[in-house]
């Protein structure tokens, strides 16, 4: 069997090597040549899923399979950009027209010229769901205020949050600058040939 029959032009799979210009290093036990390493696999039939302009003509199988879904225009076209983000299955629509991505108005052309709504190379922003915090402490300082499903609590004086609070038994909450899952960054590369 033939190298490319093992994989179809358009595939894309994690890679687990050096791809990315910030993990070029010159120096160290093991220096690393970005630009050999994309070489070594463009041989091989594979490109690096970094947004990167193509020529339609030069690529013809792979924008074959893909077109124009993450960017293009009549004589180019991109690859997708995978860095530093997840990916989400297309939803599609099911036979009882559920459609699993509640959301799904807000999603956008990942590039000029790619695709929005429910296709393939569409993107979207990330988000928090909305949600709310109810508090049964309430402050000597301030008249009573209820959440709802609090009870009365007249005349009780509590202590009220004012720093992260311990989520025992699983510990101090983490919080960052976005909303994310536990994670693993890898490099993606797609199938050109």
């Amino acid at each position: 069997m033939l190298r490319h029959q093992f994989f179809p032009v358009g595939v894309v799979l994690p890679y687990a090597g050096a791809l990315a210009n910030s993990e070029n290093k010159t120096t160290g036990p093991a220096p690393v040549n970005v630009a050999q390493i994309r070489a070594n696999l463009a041989s091989a039939g594979w490109l690096f899923c970094d947004g990167a302009t193509l020529s339609i003509a030069a690529y013809s199988l792979l924008h074959g399979v893909i077109g124009t879904a993450f960017g293009g225009d009549a004589s180019n076209f991109c690859l997708p950009d995978l860095r530093g983000r997840f990916i989400r299955g297309v939803s599609g629509t099911f036979d009882n027209g559920e459609v699993r991505d509640p959301d799904i108005s807000s999603r956008t052309a990942s590039a000029a010229g790619g695709n929005a709504g429910n296709l393939v190379g569409s993107l979207q922003t990330d988000a928090f769901q909305g949600h709310e915090h109810d508090y049964n402490g309430i402050s000597a300082a301030a008249p009573p205020t209820l959440g709802p499903g609090d009870a009365p609590t007249d005349g009780v004086i509590t202590q009220v949050t004012s720093s992260e609070v311990t989520q025992s038994p699983d510990g101090d909450p983490r919080v960052s600058s976005e909303t994310r899952p536990l994670n693993l960054s890898l490099n993606y590369i797609i199938r050109y040939c």
